[in-house]
């Protein structure tokens, strides 16, 4: 029988020196993975937190694109082509054009006008309206980028469950993080960002939805790591057992806890979600006991969220009317879209065109920075390219979610991690109707790990359907 290629390749196909380097790669990743999620909580660009995620994962992001050498050319297409479709929109917007181009363009003939009116010629002008912006909305994919290349040339088993310990270790410090907030009152020191929710819990985030959004985000990899130790040892398979039950109460206080109406629904969504993903890693008597399991743990979680909800229930009952400042962003955003089209006013340049539109009426003591919708933003940002490259990627998670479903061996622990992406960045892109969770590098850097996941999934079945058919 024909051995089966490691996807990642072996230590054995690297020089000496290399090897030196693997030793200490996964701590490389880890430290990354760390940073961005203690760092980048926050929502506006410049904040400090953010490049210091930035600057920390361009080691990782060098090293990383070496070890893709020893990959097969065949392995390399898929993670390239999503990380070109991601970086392609704004790099685009920032090559400078011709005059005799760029004035053509909706919304470029106030510019030409005030070059005529001081006097000055026209010079080349790239198609965003801001170009500083949209160049700083390119580096704040670093992370993102550095992570997802990490994770995905990660060779042990060993090392993605680290990568998942340290998701959960974030968690649970967010977690009390909230606690200790919520506690000190709206003054409370223990909130980081100056522009943030000062009556809700947001722990290391500079907004509540985000946060729920992170603990959500969690909630599948806590399944799999609940219903996977049963081949460990007995004394770590208690460890792991406590460990999960300690975690699933951290966060089912800490959803809650944000007053988060979108973070409890995605929660408890999440939570369904996880019933089939522990039934599918198990067989027969098994399955039923863990999905009477699952159910009932589902059901209390509900119960302890609305009892010690922080007032989530007053959230939760409040009618939905035109005074929710997301209802009313929406329309005006998409109106703009339209008179931007095909190519987009500028990744980053939301802020001052939906000024321009915002009615009258609407205009009050708050600065609106984002659209609460994240794809009628990127539809104003980007224009007919932003949307086909959003399409692409969308069948690229379609397709990777269902190839992680579909593997021939469920129990495999990289199946596992796949299906738990799946759901992890499912719920996320649904969260992003409602609000703009990817624009934080934390959930971008969440989005990463899982993608990577689900396509190291991918390549676990591609390798061994070729290996069965070498057979």
């Amino acid at each position: 029988m024909a051995s089966t290629v490691n996807s990642v390749g072996r230590a054995g196909d690297y020089p000496a020196l290399a090897r030196l380097g693997d030793v200490a790669y996964p701590g490389l990743v880890l430290f990354v993975v760390f940073v961005a999620l203690i760092c980048g909580g926050g929502t506006r660009q410049g904040l400090w937190s953010d490049a210091v995620a930035q600057i920390v994962s361009l080691p990782l992001l060098a090293v990383a694109s070496f070890r893709l050498k020893a990959l097969p050319s065949s392995q390399l297409r898929l993670p390239l082509f999503l990380i070109f479709a991601v970086v392609l929109v704004p790099v685009l917007q920032l090559v400078p054009l011709p005059p005799q181009v760029w004035t053509i363009l909706p919304g470029r003939a106030e510019v030409a006008e005030a070059y005529k009116a001081a006097g000055m010629s026209l010079p080349f002008l790239p198609i965003s309206l801001e170009p500083l912006t949209t160049l700083r909305s390119v580096l704040s994919l670093l992370p993102a980028v550095a992570v997802f290349l990490g994770v995905f040339c990660l060779r042990q088993g060993a090392e993605f469950r680290w990568v998942l310990l340290l998701i959960f270790s974030v968690a649970i410090v967010g977690v009390g993080l909230e606690l200790m907030q919520l506690v000190g009152g709206v003054h409370s020191p223990l909130r980081f960002y100056s522009i943030t929710d000062v009556h809700r819990g947001v722990g290391l985030f500079a907004n509540s939805n985000h946060q729920a959004a992170f603990l959500y985000g969690a909630i599948p990899y806590a399944a799999i790591w609940a219903s996977l130790p049963r081949r460990d040892p007995s004394t770590r398979r208690v460890f792991r057992l406590t460990f999960s039950a300690i975690l699933l109460i951290v966060l089912v206080i800490g959803i809650p806890a944000t007053l988060s109406r979108s973070g409890v629904f995605l929660g408890l969504v999440a939570g369904l979600c996880s019933i089939p993903l522990v039934a599918s890693l198990t067989s027969g008597a098994e399955r039923r006991r863990i999905i009477k399991v699952a159910v009932a743990a589902n059901a209390v979680a509900l119960l302890l969220a609305l009892q010690f909800g922080f007032g989530i229930v007053e959230r939760i009952t409040e009618t939905v009317s035109t005074s929710d400042l997301r209802w009313r962003v929406v329309p005006g955003t998409a109106e703009a879209a339209k008179d931007y089209l095909p190519f987009g006013s500028g990744i980053g340049t939301f802020a001052p065109i939906y000024q321009r539109y915002e009615p009258l009426g609407y205009l009050q003591e708050l600065y609106i920075n984002r659209a609460h919708n994240d794809w009628v933003e990127s539809w104003l940002e980007g224009g007919l390219i932003s949307a086909a490259v959003i399409c692409a990627l969308l069948a690229c998670y379609v397709l990777l979610a269902y190839r992680s479903w579909r593997t021939a061996d469920p129990k495999a622990r990289f199946v596992a991690y796949g299906r738990a992406g799946s759901i992890c960045v499912g719920l996320l892109l649904a969260h992003s109707i409602v609000d703009y969770p990817l624009r934080t590098t934390a959930l971008m850097v969440m989005v990463s790990i899982s993608c990577a996941f689900m396509l190291r999934a991918h390549l676990e079945k591609a390798t061994t359907s070729m290996a069965h058919s070498k057979t």
